[in-house]
């Protein structure tokens, strides 16, 4: 296996793509710039199935520039000297780090190895690449590509949980905010006879589609869309693993969706978040039936009155 080196490369806001362009001639094409604005700006306009943890991130005024290449493929030394007279040259603090080696890794894998087959109740959830021997629990193959949702996370096995407590045999169903479509898969795989899956991600319905042929599916109908806005009909069960402020524009919309007695499953929810929850339900003719909790995450079972 190849060697790498990588060096960071630290400078004031603005002049991260000089600096860069520094290094694309001298023969460095991969970089990875680090900003914390950046951060700050996905959160404006965060998609509803991204839970962003802050604490995975360092604030910093300065943009943190990583460059990795290959061993013997580049001189540092003219490199260290070329970004030492650029500082100079402009009067700022650009600090450059001493070379190490990292592995050559292949980085789109590398995630594969921490993916083993588990259980939730009655399911074997397996990634595909993986072969389990016969068995009586119910398999599930999901490759998550780029989309959210291999039944690891706590929002998702919680409504993997809730769905096995319901009778979904021959009952329609609603996946929104598909991600991986592995909430579709599992209804399916419990009996449902329609499954309707809708993401504002073009690569979470490529994801519903590819997971839904590798489990031998043909019930799944995968929709770009934002929430219910592809929806036609009513159906048996809607599930939407999605954060508070989505669920508080779409569960007032939810009777053009949802049949009388009809079941609504949400999650994405933090415990401090449950009584803003359970007032958005009761105040939209939704009974509760059920609060799970996992670690810190709820998911909510309630019923459609429709009075």
């Amino acid at each position: 296996m190849n060697k790498w080196l990588s060096f960071d490369i630290k400078c004031p806001k603005g002049y991260d793509e000089i600096i860069s362009s520094i290094l694309y001639d001298l023969g460095i094409e991969n970089l990875q710039i680090d900003d914390y604005q950046d951060v700050l700006d996905f959160k404006k306009n965060q998609p509803y199935r991204v839970v962003l943890d802050e604490h995975d991130f360092t604030f910093h005024d300065n943009v943190i520039i990583k460059a990795f290449y290959e061993d013997d493929e580049i001189n540092y030394e003219e490199i260290e000297r070329k970004i030492k007279d650029f500082s100079l040259n402009n009067n700022i603090d650009v600090e450059i780090s001493k070379n190490k080696e990292i592995e050559d890794i292949d980085w789109a894998n590398e995630w594969k190895k921490y993916y083993e087959p588990f259980y939730i109740g009655g399911l074997l959830i397996k990634p595909s690449w993986i072969e389990v021997e016969e068995t009586d629990y119910i398999i599930v193959e999901i490759n998550p590509g780029m989309a959210f949702g291999t039944g690891l996370h706590e929002t998702t096995s919680l409504c993997i949980e809730q769905l096995q407590e319901l009778n979904l045999k021959n009952k329609k169903v609603i996946d929104i905010g598909c991600g991986s479509g592995i909430l579709s898969v599992v209804s399916s795989r419990l009996g449902a006879k329609e499954v309707f899956a809708t993401d504002i991600d073009p690569l979470a319905i490529e994801a519903t589609l590819d997971n839904a042929e590798l489990n031998k599916i043909s019930n799944i109908k995968a929709v770009e869309g934002s929430l219910l806005d592809k929806v036609d009909k009513k159906y048996d069960v809607v599930i939407a693993n999605i954060l508070l402020n989505v669920l508080d524009i779409l569960i007032p919309d939810l009777p053009k969706a949802l049949e009388k007695d009809g079941i609504f499953i949400c999650s994405g929810l933090i415990n401090s978040q449950r009584d803003k929850i359970v007032n958005i339900l009761e105040k939209n003719n939704l009974e509760i039936v059920e609060i799970s909790e996992k670690g810190e995450w709820i998911s909510v079972i309630s019923r459609f009155k429709n009075v």
